[in-house]
């Protein structure tokens, strides 16, 4: 288990506040600069040498930052100017299980001071602990981002040949055809899941909101519906979503299995292959944001008339298989990679506390 040490937090690092840089003095450069949000541009010139870590003092609090290079904390930031021979990637894990919100002062403007800060008393291993118990953390985070860069390489590839193969102007090829959304696909919209509430005894699915959609995950915070609910309307990994009204967005879900919340479409097809609408209704986004925008309401929104005026392209069949054998495999590991990074997510996510409390040894985790 290693040698733990209790004390205070200001025993083991040292925070500072972060540095003024107004826009109008920020120069082109590779320095990223930190707000309490995360990066938010970059600059010329470093304040602070890598390895850092940063946290909020003002606006976003409780998200913790790693900078694996030179940057510049804003003073919107605290950041750890001394390490006290800890290991700075050990430090950011544990700075992530502290409950942040109970440093922040009760004024108009919550912020968060450092001396209240360094005054919590904590626990920590020795230094060969927290290095392996840091690696073990950042085996698992380098292979999301690893399938996160996999990813956003792939849908590069994939928005290229459909550009290339589909986005045709003028006359088309024979046996090609002109359509639109709602011929080549159906727009299912979800239901006013707080009439479906879990009954007695049942273990409800979480419900998916634009909230969920937005962070392509249900968490604690979601809703529950009932699981008895007609099976068209309960969402699996790999479906496609579109949410059209309020912050409207397409993606493949991958959070799991949940209901379908009214302002959410579930697309299918009996048709046409995921892939083809799934792509066909992305292209068409930034046009339905710009409607929903113009509308005179509170909460943008599309109707389903303006599916009908979203043309599409459908080739012939030989095209659609040709086209589709190059696709389907792309959106098929795409959907992969992503659900194995919300199950390395939950992993990571379950064994951080524990190992951070002591609770489990690091060496009894068998990644």
């Amino acid at each position: 288990m290693g040698n733990w040490k209790s004390g205070e937090l200001g025993d083991f690092v040292t925070f500072k506040r972060g540095f003024d840089l107004p826009q109008q003095k920020r120069e082109n450069g590779q320095v990223p600069i930190f707000s309490s949000s995360g990066i938010t541009g970059t600059h010329s010139t470093a304040m602070v040498k890598a390895p850092g870590v940063i946290t909020g003092r003002y606006g976003t609090i409780g998200e913790v930052f790693y900078a694996a290079e030179d940057f510049w904390p804003l003073n919107t930031t605290l950041f750890v100017e001394n390490y006290h021979g800890n290991d700075a990637k050990f430090i950011y894990y544990f700075l992530k299980t502290l409950e942040w919100s109970k440093f922040t002062s009760a004024s108009a403007v919550p912020g968060i001071n450092r001396n209240t800060v360094h005054k919590e008393i904590v626990s920590l291993p020795d230094i060969e602990t927290q290095k392996r118990i840091a690696s073990t953390l950042s085996m698992l985070d380098e292979k999301i981002k690893t399938n996160t860069e996999i990813n956003d390489n792939l849908e590069q590839q994939a928005l290229a040949i459909f550009q290339q193969k589909l986005l045709i102007e003028g006359d088309l090829p024979e046996g090609w055809k002109r359509s639109n959304l709602l011929d080549i696909a159906n727009y299912l919209n979800g239901l006013a899941m707080q009439k479906f509430r879990p009954a007695d005894g049942e273990n409800g699915l979480p419900v998916l909101k634009i909230k969920e959609l937005r962070q392509g995950s249900c968490d604690a915070s979601s809703e529950l519906c009932s699981p008895s609910i007609k099976p068209e309307y309960i969402v699996h990994d790999g479906d496609v979503i579109f949410s059209w009204s309020g912050s409207l967005l397409v993606d493949l879900w991958c959070g799991g299995t949940c209901g379908l919340n009214q302002h959410l479409f579930k697309v299918t097809s009996e048709k046409y292959p995921k892939w083809f609408y799934y792509i066909w209704t992305a292209h068409h986004l930034a046009r339905f944001i710009a409607i929903a925008a113009d509308k005179a309401t509170t909460m943008g929104h599309i109707k389903r008339e303006e599916l009908a005026k979203a043309e599409v392209v459908i080739p012939d069949t030989a095209s659609m298989e040709r086209i589709g054998g190059i696709m389907q495999p792309i959106y098929d590991l795409i959907i992969s990679n992503r659900i194995e990074n919300r199950k390395l997510s939950t992993v990571r996510d379950t064994i951080l506390p524990q190992l951070m409390s002591g609770a489990i040894d690091v060496s009894d985790i068998q990644l």
